[in-house]
């Protein structure tokens, strides 16, 4: 039996402390699991183990059923087609190809002509997705042992894995890409945002309240009435874009998005990418540390590729461009200067204050909101 996970090599952790709790939070993802039959015989698949160790210690012990086994494996089936059926019309097969990278950050993991849910002919494999960890601990989670229990035959057998995990330190110091107050969204808290996408495992949105303090991204009103549009956007720190676009028309409101038929000729003519993330800009910043900005207003990028910039520089104006429900940016850090196949990290900043006046350095909460010092 043979087992593979996504991301490759090692899982990052991020702690969070609790308000009156001596222990904190201990948070981790991991994206993927493939298991494939290298036997000769069938196999049964009976149980999953999860064991979340520090130090050797076993800290929490999780076991999944068969009937567990089984219904993971089903709700990854409809993904596995997807991810893999090529599509007869040229768009839909641009999106295909290039939505597994976004998910996975790699071109195929799963294999859908040798899928199975819990009973594996040989050669064929299972897996499951999106395993999200949270646990209250003394100490940081450094390993994950992963263990799958099988029936070969009337023998029962066990193939395990060792999962190391990390908490990532940042290269650089970073400063905040907005000046002012923000709200973020679709922060790494919640498993199913943001953090579903491979680059954008510790990724956030950000917008501005209106003057009543209500939040506008669900309602249909122009750009020009969001008070965080056209706000000039700041290199977190000295760096080298090393690729931006700009050209994508905006999103004529909140919710009202551009027609299908230019959303067809921007994927065929300029690509996945720039679909999605509308006129965007990559800068690098440290070896393996290269930050995103995404949903620029169209024609305001004052950068190029190959330009040097400076912490602080302005490099566009919020805008509304691409996959984007209304006026915000969207930020990220990841260690690859592509989005389809760099790794999301985390990213501290050393001119935050939340919105009681505290410094922080490191955004734990979606619908937090955060002020630059």
């Amino acid at each position: 039996m043979k087992i593979s996970y996504c991301p490759e090599k090692k899982l990052i952790g991020v702690k969070r402390k609790l308000e009156g709790q001596e222990k904190y939070e201990f948070d981790f993802l991991l994206r993927a699991v493939r298991i494939i039959n290298t036997l000769n015989d069938p196999v049964q698949l009976i149980k999953y183990f999860f064991e979340l160790k520090t130090k050797g210690e076993t800290i929490k012990k999780i076991v999944y059923s068969k009937d567990v086994i089984k219904a993971k494996a089903e709700d990854l089936q409809g993904v596995v087609q997807r991810l893999t059926l090529k599509q007869d019309v040229e768009v839909r097969e641009i999106a295909r190809k290039h939505n597994a990278q976004l998910f996975l950050g790699v071109k195929d993991f799963w294999k859908n002509e040798n899928y199975a849910l819990d009973l594996l002919e040989p050669g064929q494999e299972t897996g499951f997705r999106l395993e999200h960890f949270r646990t209250l601990v003394e100490k940081p989670i450094d390993e994950l042992i992963f263990t799958v229990v099988y029936k070969q035959v009337d023998e029962t057998k066990k193939t395990s894995i060792q999962i190391p995990i990390i908490e990532y330190k940042n290269k650089k110091e970073y400063i905040f890409p907005l000046k002012g107050a923000w709200l973020v969204f679709g922060n790494w808290d919640d498993a199913y945002n943001h953090r579903s996408m491979h680059s954008q495992e510790f990724g956030f949105d950000l917008v501005q309240l209106n003057d009543n303090l209500q939040f506008e991204q669900t309602i249909e009103k122009p750009n020009e009435d969001f008070k965080c549009y056209n706000e000039d956007l700041l290199a977190v720190a000295d760096g080298e874009v090393v690729d931006c676009f700009d050209g994508i028309p905006e999103n004529p409101s909140a919710i009202k998005m551009i027609s299908n038929d230019e959303k067809r000729e921007i994927i065929v003519k300029s690509g996945f990418v720039p679909l999605i993330s509308g006129n965007y800009a990559i800068i690098k910043h440290a070896t393996n540390e290269y930050s995103f900005y995404a949903h620029i207003k169209n024609g305001t990028l004052k950068v190029k590729k190959g330009d040097n910039v400076t912490l602080g520089q302005v490099i566009g104006k919020l805008g509304n461009s691409g996959n984007s429900t209304g006026p915000h940016l969207h930020f990220h850090l990841m260690d690859k200067p592509s989005i389809l196949t760099g790794r999301g990290l985390p990213c501290h900043f050393t001119n935050l204050k939340n919105f009681a006046g505290e410094k922080i350095t490191f955004i734990e909460n979606s619908f937090l909101i955060v002020n630059t010092e």
